[in-house]
């Protein structure tokens, strides 16, 4: 009887208390993720040139500029999102609608921007993607290996990604619908399955953030960039470099990174710092650290990594 009542209890302890603090410590983590991910739509790195969101809704621009993809003295607006591409930028604002600037030779930022009622955006090598208050994808710009339909994707997604020549979206049930170039296996057709929070694309590889805060790879693997096993951690954002390699924000602040560091762009041993949002260009890195200054490291032959950082402070606050 004394085991049986011991038995009972333990029962009880475990259903009224260890599940359910389990529960709220997995949901706590979860929402840790949705924030990250949302910061990091503040920041992004292109082919050689990065872009911020200032705190008074306009975007920092610095790095190669040959395009106007990255005036020096930014640009105004109320925007609430921005995004990078080769030689291209563009910028979510909160009517819904997106500016861009940049080389424009097929499309992929109009210089009289894009309507719609969007809420979020993301520029590939020579195309762009915006995603839909109802879950499809708008997409436009060189559409050459089907990365960019002018009839867009329709889904019931929650985010997306745009890659060098290819295109990811998440889907509300955590699974990956791919389009475009996959020579190297970086946008299977059939897509990814998965219990899936984030995604990221690469020129030739992509990265999905499980729920659990490992990181899944695929696609190109020549540098170490995407290891078919995945990246085991406490992760709560991705992001997927130009050419050879990946970084992830840890839950602590830290950055984890690996591929190639030829150029100090993935320092084996990561980055420390108290950082809020990532992004990965060619061949370097930066990152929206907590007090709204950007760190950047790796190759910086057009300003686009400045050793010191810039200084913002640039937009921290939650939205």
């Amino acid at each position: 009887m004394e085991s049986a009542s011991d038995e009972s209890l333990a029962s009880k302890v475990m259903r009224t208390v260890w599940v359910p603090w389990q529960r709220e410590r997995r949901l706590v983590r979860e929402q840790e993720r949705v924030l990250a991910t949302r910061r990091s739509a503040w920041l992004d790195a292109g082919y050689n040139h990065a872009v911020v969101l200032r705190r008074d809704g306009g975007v920092a621009c610095w790095g190669m500029n040959e395009d106007g993809q990255a005036p020096p003295e930014g640009v105004d607006g109320d925007f609430i999102a921005t995004s990078a591409g080769w030689s291209h930028s563009i910028a979510l604002r909160r009517n819904g609608s997106v500016a861009c600037w940049g080389r424009n030779d097929d499309g992929r930022a109009p210089p009289d921007g894009v309507e719609g009622d969007f809420v979020a955006i993301a520029a590939g090598g020579e195309h762009s993607l915006a995603l839909r208050r109802n879950g499809s994808v708008a997409c436009w710009g060189y559409n050459g290996y089907g990365q960019a339909p002018p009839g867009g994707v329709d889904g019931d997604f929650v985010a997306i990604a745009a890659g060098g020549a290819h295109s990811l979206a998440l889907r509300r049930n955590g699974s990956v619908a791919c389009w475009g170039f996959t020579v190297h296996g970086q946008a299977p057709p059939d897509g990814v399955e998965g219990d899936f929070v984030a995604i990221a694309a690469g020129r030739f590889h992509s990265l999905a953030l499980r729920r659990d805060g490992n990181v899944a790879c695929w696609g190109y693997n020549n540098q170490g960039q995407a290891p078919p096993d995945g990246v085991e951690g406490d992760f709560v954002a991705i992001a997927a470099g130009g050419e050879h390699h990946s970084i992830a924000l840890r839950r602590d602040g830290g950055i984890a990174c690996w591929g190639s560091n030829d150029e100090g762009q993935a320092p084996p041993g990561g980055v420390d710092g108290d950082f809020v949002a990532i992004s990965a260009g060619v061949h370097f890195s930066v990152a929206l650290r907590r007090d709204g200054s950007v760190a950047c490291w790796g190759y910086n032959n057009r300003g686009q990594a400045p050793p010191t950082g810039v200084h913002g402070p640039f937009k921290t606050q939650e939205v």
